[in-house]
């Protein structure tokens, strides 16, 4: 392994433009086969999946592909443990995004959390995606699983204020977006300022017509994972920095609750029971270039009460989780730093 692979292995995640910018390269050669292990079976050949989302109908997981170059967006298919990247469809920008400068550059496409919001009653929902490359934006598709392979097509963007660097995004019913800035795209010393605690991001509501505004209490270290509640009327957000989950309320008016966790919180997914499945890693600025473990928490989304779920060692094989998707009896789980994505049977 080159003396520089696992150090910007490791920032692909925690400083995603500085990567951008560095064009880290993809999991090198003397990653260990891609074979199941015990319970663990792997979807193989996915370099950097971060994020992961159940497409309508349940047949295939969307996963993100954060790395230049790999095709914008996996297609994992849930009954073969198979995967391809998904043909997009280019148009021109569709309303409410119209003032979308153009499609992202697809050699360049990184893209990082992300989010799917079903239409109801149909194999139909829109993808919304952060993305990286060209531009910090988010980047909003169309995904019809109708048929054997599903569509994607390409609708439009939201770019990000400037200096932001995002992470976590997840659409409103009322067509807003919420999006997490992680830190500031120039800041070089950013991971270091949020392994440090230091506060370097925020929340920020874009509306159709009228942009982006801030949500108020929502400035932490290192603004990670994103959740709305069933209701519309509360955020979930990670403080990755300071290793607690956030709850605040979307029209300003609520106590903004949180709850601490033992790990960095990544990434955030509703579970089948109407919990909240936190997802993050054991990561420190002493061990940031090792093995670091991962846990998994349930956590309540009224009382914040959690419960443990996952607390699983660190390997070459497989390590560094960053989100928990439940889809039937498997939990399928990404990581900012491999070639795989896990599947073990849901706890």
């Amino acid at each position: 392994m080159a003396k520089t692979a696992l150090p910007l292995a490791i920032l692909l995640a925690l400083a995603p433009v500085q990567i951008v910018r560095a064009q880290a390269p993809a999991p090198t050669a003397a990653a260990p086969p891609c074979v199941d292990d015990g319970q663990t079976r792997y979807v193989c050949g996915l370099p950097v999946v971060e994020d992961l989302a159940e497409a309508p109908g349940g047949r295939w997981v969307v996963a993100s592909a954060m790395t230049a170059g790999a095709g914008g967006l996996y297609l994992i298919d849930t009954s073969t443990l198979k995967a391809h990247v998904a043909k997009i469809e280019i148009g021109k920008p569709q309303p409410p995004y119209a003032r979308c400068p153009g499609p992202p550059d697809m050699k360049t496409l990184i893209t990082h959390g992300i989010d799917l919001k079903p239409e109801r009653g149909l194999a139909m929902g829109t993808i919304y995606a952060v993305a990286h490359g060209a531009r910090e934006s988010v980047e909003v598709f169309k995904i019809d699983a109708s048929g054997p392979d599903p569509k994607v097509s390409w609708r439009g963007c939201v770019v990000l204020p400037k200096n932001a660097s995002g992470n976590a995004v997840v659409g409103l019913a009322d067509g807003r977006i919420a999006v997490t800035k992680f830190m500031n795209a120039d800041d070089k010393d950013g991971i270091d300022h949020i392994l440090a605690g230091q506060i370097t991001g925020a929340v920020y509501i874009w509306t159709p017509g009228k942009g982006f505004s801030e949500v108020p209490g929502t400035e932490l270290s290192g603004d990670n994972g994103l959740l709305v509640s069933q209701d519309g009327r509360w955020l979930y957000v990670n403080d990755f920095g300071n290793k607690a989950v956030y709850k605040a309320p979307l029209d300003h008016s609520g106590e903004i609750q949180h709850v601490q966790t033992d790990f960095r919180p990544d990434n955030l997914r509703w579970a089948p029971d109407g919990q909240i499945i936190a997802t993050g890693q054991f990561v420190e600025a002493a061990n940031r270039d090792g093995l670091h473990g991962w846990a998994a928490v349930k956590i309540d989304p009224d009382t914040l009460k959690k419960t443990p779920y996952l607390k699983v060692a660190g390997t070459a094989a497989f390590d560094n989780g960053t989100t928990t998707l439940v889809v039937g009896k498997d939990a399928y789980i990404g990581t900012y730093r491999g070639d795989r994505v896990a599947v073990i049977p849901a706890p």
